[in-house]
């Protein structure tokens, strides 16, 4: 397996890979997943180092993306948001995701991110390091609760650094995500 970043001219690609991946699974058709990673594309969230691929044989088979997200408003450069996270349904519980998952947080840290946030399942989450949200008086916005508090998690990056940061994750930044 080798990560590397996306390509500009594999962002079609990586937008119906991500699609496809989502489209048969209990709580989603992948239709809000493709357009959140094109949408992540075109705002000033987008940190095009932080949009990669795992390619094993010369094909792609995972695809994740970090990017800025504002918490209450504020903390832009400080926050990132991981979402989504595709693993080529042949290749799923291979340890291509857990392998993405460590190699964007290494290189969040590198980075200098304070910390990052997800919704996601808290059982396969918790494993890398992710927390409730509520543990670091970060909450979700009522304009979009995730399905429990349980499934919005925040991995610390900066233990110091985060102590100042608390407040509301409003998704309603993507037209994608709003419900």
């Amino acid at each position: 397996m080798k990560l590397r970043v996306a390509k500009k001219e594999e962002h079609k690609f990586t937008e119906s890979f991500v699609y496809e991946i989502f489209k048969n699974t209990s709580y989603s058709d992948g239709i809000v997943e493709k357009a959140l990673v094109k949408e992540i594309r075109e705002k000033q969230y987008y940190i095009p180092q932080l949009d990669l691929v795992v390619e094993e044989g010369g094909e792609i088979i995972g695809h994740l993306i970090l990017s800025k997200l504002p918490i209450s408003a504020k903390y832009e450069d400080e926050i990132l948001m991981l979402s989504p996270v595709s693993v080529a349904i042949d290749k799923q519980q291979q340890g291509v995701g857990a392998y993405m998952i460590q190699e964007g947080i290494r290189l969040a840290i590198e980075m200098d991110y304070k910390g990052i946030i997800l919704e996601g399942d808290y059982r396969y989450y918790r494993r890398f390091g992710f927390r409730t949200s509520t543990e670091f008086d970060i909450h979700a916005s009522s304009k979009n609760p995730p399905p429990s508090k349980e499934n919005l998690m925040v991995m610390v990056l900066c233990e110091k650094r985060i102590k100042n940061i608390s407040g509301e994750v409003d998704y309603s930044i993507y037209n994608a995500l709003a419900h």
